[in-house]
């Protein structure tokens, strides 16, 4: 029986931190972001996007590719998150913050309400307030 040997990934094996060909940012983040949907659960991609964006200094997208990241872990990966959240603290505004930070103890899905997220892959996009029969006849 032939022995199967195991290659590595070229995308480790060269300068580049986020693939072995040569993309510009902007091409970069679509590249991820359609692996991405194939892909939901792969820990690598999620965290290229968030360094990409955070890098690109993109508050709104790095906050974005961070709650992707959540929505994909679910209540999994509490120290993870925790970890990300340290680290990419300083490239989100307070109000994100505060969301991410309850996230890690209330998981995040497709369909919670996030005020001003742009690009998510995951998240639908829902946001505004309940209204009750008084505010709608008002």
């Amino acid at each position: 029986m032939k022995e199967i040997k195991q290659i590595v990934d070229p995308a480790f094996l060269r300068e580049s931190n986020y693939s072995y060909v040569k993309y510009n940012d902007k091409e970069l983040a679509t590249v991820l972001c359609f692996a991405l949907a194939r892909n939901n659960n792969d820990l690598i991609l999620h965290q290229q996007r968030i360094e990409l964006y955070a890098k690109n200094k993109q508050q709104a997208l790095t906050f974005s590719a961070m709650i992707d990241l959540f929505i994909a872990l679910k209540d999994k990966g509490f120290e993870y998150k925790k970890r990300i959240l340290d680290k990419y603290r300083k490239h989100i505004n307070s109000k994100q913050a505060i969301i991410l930070t309850k996230a890690l103890v209330s998981p995040l899905s497709a369909r919670t309400p996030v005020n001003s997220i742009q690009e998510s892959i995951f998240n639908t996009g829902n946001q505004g307030l309940l209204l009750s029969s008084q505010n709608i006849n008002s």
